[in-house]
Order: structure tokens, then C-alpha cells, then sequence
């Protein structure tokens, strides 16, 4: 949440924030769906940091019953400093069939603490999803019992991280067919500092706002390794990731981005360079100056927050969207070789309608069914103080965005109304149905659930892996579409603080006349070792179990 520095001279910009729509419209769901509890963090006024970062979003199918289901963090709230905290509960949502119903209690999973996001995963390999929630400390670590209910075992696992943690990855780093999980930690502060946070900063010389980040103490992220009996061990300081300085770490995503067959990690951190952790054998070292992903195209620091990474020109080669703080463009990282990115915002179009925005989480994904992977950006402005002074021109709820994919370059439109102060962003297909849904977590408010207007005329072929031969979700696992060339990449961690649903959706384009029957597709799984399957039929889910042919999952 990076600021001008001190003495630097202040240019006011009237930029929109945000194009014109392009025709591609979203409305929203959530209450229709039964999406009704309101998240946020702290009180109305957001004196301390502590109270604006908001929460994110898991999708899980916690039930295993073939409908994706949702998980909202969730923090204390409060009207005044002097007030007790209200606790306020992270909410799962079972999904009925396009309405969700909270079963929070009767699922085991209520919440006290001060909940930040979520990643799932099936760390015991027992077939059900478990969920990691990340907190300003402790870290809960809730297991599926495989009966539809939670137990909390995260200081027994030895994940309670006890830090202020945001963003959280798990990976099998070290190819020994055991979940790892990495941990992006922010800033060190506690209750007491929090109830004494006052707004000693100005922004744009106009408004006081929040203290932070610069000038605070940064926390180091922390990096726990499987032990393949249900417990990990910290292993930091073993890893190399405690010789990486700490930073102010939000967002973070698995990716191979030197193509040697293991997971490196990308970390987004606010008011200073980002890191590419290289991974080495399951030790990493901080290669994001060489890669080019540390600073923007002009050399400079960004105030990054949520992060999407997917080979978004298709060729095959990883590429990032990383949002920024407001009056500061949103970076997107070409991947022009192994090991080797190039930050070009204005080239591909998402400089100027990010300008202005304050964004959280970041999603590639085809809106449109057309072969081309599309972006969405979650927006909220930090301070709510913006909308006292009318001569900013600013907005404490800002628009949430798409950018439409065309050949090269974006094209922008608006998601809404209405119009929010939104922090997560997770992909789910509520009906299964090869139509990407977006759920958001907003600031002190309801989720949103964008649906797209229309049905898309395009074809799709949906792909859920499993790898009973190593760990079960085949995190690090690349599906390639062999006609048109596409692909996609199995992980668990992504966006802000956010987790999106384990499923690989390829588009095949709306060219009805030309649009094939069926399609083949190689699986690369984590260990190297490749499968092809052939004849997939198109607009069906398919789930390929490693070493076994392809079942088709009938929509439930």
C-alpha cells in the first residue's frame, strides 16, 4: 500500500476508474444465492492497518458431492476504539445446487479469531479437502473429517503460525509427494496497538488516514514442510526462505516460472520489491530482480497486494497480473523466457484503467469461452476518509473490473453495480456448468457473486485431477490443450488472501461451425511423467485420475 514519498511533488490525475463497458456484462447474485453474512476487519473508521486489509475467499467441495462450496474469513468488528471486540465467525456455505446455506456450526468451523484468508487442500490425503486460515495470529488449520465437519488442529499440525499472515500456498516443494505450505506474513502488531491506532498520515495532502506500511515492522513469511503423518515441521530457516528479508508479504501464487519441474513461489509485497522464490531441491532463494518481477518497468517499488499467474498468451510460458495501490497502474509480467519476465502494463493495455483504482484480488480466466484468458480485478479503496473530501474525486467502494483478452491487448469493462470496497476474488462454477462464476469478498459488507448476463456461445472442456500415486490434489500439475494450444496449471493459493475452485476450465472458442467434438489434452503430473487423453468430449467435466482412463462427472 505504497505511498508518494516525502517531499515528492503530488500530480492530480482525473482518470476514470474504469472504461466504459464493452458489452461483456456481470450482475450479481449473492443474495439470491443466500450469500448474507457480512465480512470485514475492525471498525468503520480504520484508524490502524490492521483494520483495512479485509478478507478473502476459499472455494472447496468440502462434501465431496460435486458443487463447489464457499468459505469467508471473517475478523472483529467494532463502532469504537473503547468497545469490546464483536466476534464475528468465517462463514462456510454449502452449495444446494445455486444456493448456498450456512453451515458453519453444524460443520464445526466457527471462528474467533482475527481471520485474514484461506487456502484448501488435502494435506492428509484422504480424499476430503481440509482448509488453512490465515489470521492475525494464531493460523487455524481445520480438517475435513470426511462426515461433512472440521476439526481445528493447527498448533497440533504445527501450522499456528502466530504472526499477522494474509496470503498462504500449498505445494509439494520438494517432490517427496507431501503437501508443503508457505506462509506470507505482513506486519508486527497486536490487540493493544490496534485499539491504539490513530490516522497520523495524509493522503494527497487532503485527508488523515491510517498509519502504514512504511515505517512499521515487517513480519518474515514462514515456510512449514510436510511431514507425511498429518504434521509439518517449520522448516524456514532449512528452506532459505528466512535469508529472504522480510517484507510486507500479501499475496502470493505457485508457479514454475524457470521450467525446471518444480514449484517456485511468487510473493507480492506492499511498498517493496516482489519475490520470485526459486526453488532449488526444496531450498529457494529470492531470484526476483533477475527474473524482473521486483520493481515496475520505470525501476520503482509498487504497494502490491494480490497476485494471478497463468500463461495468458499462450506461449507456454507463465505470465503475472499483480495489483497496486491506488495511483499506481497494476503490473503484468510477460513471461518472455525461461526464468525472464518483462513488465509491460501499457502494452497490454492495463495501465491507464488501473491508474486510479486501489485493486486486491486478481484472477485470469476465459470469461467468454473463446480461448483467450480474460483478467478480473477486485477494487476497494484503503481509506475510507477519501469520500470527505469531495475535491479528490475518490471513492472508498470502487468498481470491480474485466479486462476482455483481444489478440494482444485488454479491453476494459466494469463488474456491477453494485459498487464496493472489495478485497478477495476466487473462480467457481456454482452449477458446474462450464460458466465461470466470481466470488468477492468486500470490506465491512455482503459478498458479491458475479455471474455473467448471457450463457456463452462458446464450447469448454472442464478437467479435475487426481494423482492417488503422489499427493492427491497434483499440485504443480500442467494440463496442455494440444489443438488450440492452451494451458493451465493445478495450485492452491492465488488472488488476495483467496482460493479458487480446483478445477482446469480450458474454452474452445464460439466459432460453432468449426468447434471440435472432442479434444486431447497432456497432463504433465508434479514428478514429470506424462499422460495424454484423447476424444474428451467438449462442454463435460472430466475427471482424470493418474493412471486410469478419463470418468466423465455428470452435472450433479
Amino acid at each position: 500500500m505504497a505511498r508518494p514519498a516525502a517531499g515528492t511533488l503530488a500530480v492530480v490525475l482525473t482518470l476514470p476508474l474504469a472504461l466504459p463497458a464493452t458489452g461483456q456484462e456481470y450482475r450479481d447474485i449473492a443474495a439470491g444465492a443466500g450469500l448474507a453474512v457480512v465480512t470485514g476487519t475492525g471498525g468503520p473508521e480504520k484508524n490502524h492497518i490492521a483494520e483495512s486489509t479485509g478478507t478473502g475467499v476459499a472455494v472447496l467441495d468440502y462434501d465431496q458431492d460435486g458443487l463447489p462450496d464457499l468459505y469467508f474469513p471473517n475478523a472483529p468488528s467494532w463502532d469504537d476504539p473503547e468497545d469490546a471486540w464483536r466476534a464475528r465467525s468465517g462463514v462456510l456455505y454449502r452449495n444446494e445446487g445455486g444456493r448456498f446455506s450456512d453451515v458453519t456450526e453444524a460443520a464445526g468451523i466457527v471462528t474467533d479469531v482475527y481471520g485474514q484468508g484461506a487456502v484448501s487442500a488435502d494435506f492428509d490425503g484422504d480424499g476430503f479437502p481440509d482448509l488453512y486460515v490465515t489470521a492475525l495470529g494464531p493460523n487455524l488449520l481445520f480438517r475435513n473429517n470426511g462426515d461433512g465437519t472440521f476439526s481445528e488442529i493447527g498448533e497440533r499440525a504445527g501450522v499456528a503460525d502466530p504472526g499477522w499472515s494474509i496470503g498462504a500456498v500449498f505445494l509439494d516443494a520438494d517432490g517427496d509427494r507431501t503437501l508443503d505450505l508457505f506462509v506470507a506474513n505482513y506486519i508486527e502488531t497486536d490487540e493493544p496497538a490496534i485499539r491504539a491506532g490513530q490516522r497520523t498520515r495524509r493522503w494527497r495532502g487532503r485527508v488523515s488516514v491510517l498509519d502504514g506500511p512504511r515505517g512499521l515492522v515487517p513480519q518474515a513469511n514462514r515456510f512449514f514442510r510436510g511431514r507425511g503423518n498429518g504434521t509439518f515441521e517449520d522448516a524456514t530457516d532449512a528452506a532459505g526462505i528466512g535469508d529472504v528479508p522480510a517484507r510486507y508479504s500479501m499475496g502470493a501464487v505457485a508457479l514454475d516460472f524457470d521450467d525446471d519441474g518444480d514449484q517456485d513461489i511468487f510473493v507480492a509485497n506492499d511498498s517493496g520489491p516482489n519475490d520470485m522464490l526459486e526453488n532449488r531441491g526444496g531450498v529457494f532463494r529470492d531470484a526476483g530482480l533477475f527474473a524482473g518481477v521486483a520493481l515496475s518497468a520505470d525501476g520503482a517499488t509498487q504497494g502490491s497486494m494480490g497476485v494471478a499467474a497463468a500463461d495468458a498468451d499462450e506461449d507456454g510460458l507463465p505470465d503475472l497480473v499483480v495489483t497496486n495501490f491506488a495511483h499506481d497502474h497494476y503490473a503484468f509480467y510477460q513471461g518472455v523466457g525461461p526464468s525472464l519476465f518483462l513488465e509491460d502494463a501499457v502494452g497490454a493495455g492495463i495501465a491507464t484503467p488501473t491508474f486510479r483504482p486501489l485493486g486486491w484480488g486478481a484472477l485470469f480466466f476465459d470469461a467468454e469461452n473463446d480461448g483467450d484468458l480474460d483478467v478480473a480485478f477486485a477494487n476497494g479503496h484503503l481509506y475510507p476518509q477519501v469520500e470527505d473530501d469531495a475535491a479528490l474525486g475518490e471513492t472508498y467502494g470502487q468498481p470491480d473490473q474485466l479486462f476482455l483478452r483481444d489478440g494482444r491487448t485488454y479491453g476494459t469493462s466494469t463488474l456491477g453495480p453494485p459498487v464496493r470496497s472489495s478485497r478477495g476474488m476466487a473462480l467457481i462454477d456454482v452449477e458446474a456448468d462450464g460458466q465461470w462464476e466470481i466470488a468477492v469478498a468486500n470490506q465491512d459488507d455482503v459478498p458479491t457473486l458475479w455471474a455473467r448476463d448471457r450463457p456463452s456461445e462458446g464450447s469448454w472442456v472442464r478437467l479435475r485431477l487426481v494423482d492417488p500415486a503422489g499427493e492427491r490434489d497434483a499440485l504443480g500439475a500442467r494440463v496442455t490443450l494440444v489443438s488450440p494450444r492452451q494451458s493451465r496449471w493445478q495450485r492452491a493459493g492465488e488472488s488476495y488472501a483467496s482460493d479458487s475452485e480446483r478445477i482446469l476450465h480450458l474454452g474452445l472458442g464460439v466459432d460453432t461451425g468449426s468447434a471440435p467434438a472432442s479434444v486431447a489434452v497432456e497432463v504433465r503430473w508434479p514428478d514429470g511423467i506424462g499422460e495424454t487423453h484423447r476424444a474428451l468430449a467438449v462442454n463435460t467435466t472430466w475427471l482424470l485420475r493418474r493412471g486410469s482412463a478419463p470418468v466423465d462427472l455428470p452435472p450433479q
